[in-house]
């Protein structure tokens, strides 16, 4: 189910990045994150807690600014959209409210890159993708900090309000399936880094590949899940004839 959410973050309509641009800003900031995440997740005793806060109540506002951020003509339906979702992610149940915690992370994920796209090149973006992913690998299968510190936060106990415990959006979970922020900004990122004729073709392929790469899941416990958008940035700028 989240690897069709990766596609579909990356074929969602979005703002497309230009040629012109801060492009450092696209290089170094998605490796940058997931490094600080990390680290005070790894080093900080409150880090846990403190993101798992943050992203309750951070998120919905991200997701609801997502419209105006991606040049959206109707960007005033995404702030209630965002609070029924919310509403559901609290008062909901089961996979009802598990799709609704999914849905606000990927449209705060949509908002984060169509700001990058305002700001980054595209190229930039797109080297800022491979570092990102490159990175990933060798935090996840490199060093023995990031399996416990995403346990840790994924674990963290929220307070109740009305009787119910507030959305627990510090990553996102359908199922049995769990993966990072990241795991969706990385999509979101492609989204708006390539053209817009290649998004489609981008996003089947960043599904497929999600899919075949999670099956690793049988042999390794976790697996940095932002490597697929690399095949779907290879394919998008791949050259396509019809034949």
């Amino acid at each position: 189910m989240l690897c069709a959410v990766q596609a579909a973050v990356v074929a969602a309509p979005s703002r497309t990045a230009g040629p012109r641009g801060r492009g450092w800003i696209g290089i170094a900031v998605p490796a940058t994150l997931l490094a600080i995440g990390v680290a005070v997740l790894d080093r900080a005793s409150w880090g846990p807690h403190a993101l798992a806060l943050l992203g309750s109540f951070a998120t919905p506002v991200l997701a609801a600014g997502g419209g105006l951020l991606g040049g959206r003509r109707r960007w005033w339906l995404w702030p209630p959209a965002a609070g029924g979702l919310w509403l559901l992610a609290w008062r909901g149940h089961g996979l009802w409210a598990e799709a609704a915690a999914v849905a606000l992370v990927a449209g705060a994920c949509l908002a984060i890159a169509a700001a990058a796209a305002l700001v980054a090149p595209a190229w930039s973006l797109q080297l800022g993708l491979v570092a990102l992913a490159a990175l990933d690998v060798v935090l996840v299968w490199g060093t023995p900090q990031v399996e416990p510190a995403s346990k840790a936060l994924h674990g963290v106990t929220l307070p109740t309000a009305a009787g119910a415990t507030i959305p627990k959006l510090q990553d996102v979970t359908f199922g049995s399936a769990t993966m990072g922020w990241l795991d969706l900004l990385a999509p979101a990122l492609l989204g708006v880094a390539v053209a817009r004729k290649a998004k489609l073709r981008a996003a089947v392929v960043t599904g497929v590949a999600a899919g075949a790469w999670g099956l690793l899941l049988f042999v390794t416990s976790t697996v940095p899940a932002t490597v697929p958008t690399l095949a779907g940035l290879v394919a998008a700028r791949a050259p396509w004839r019809r034949q």
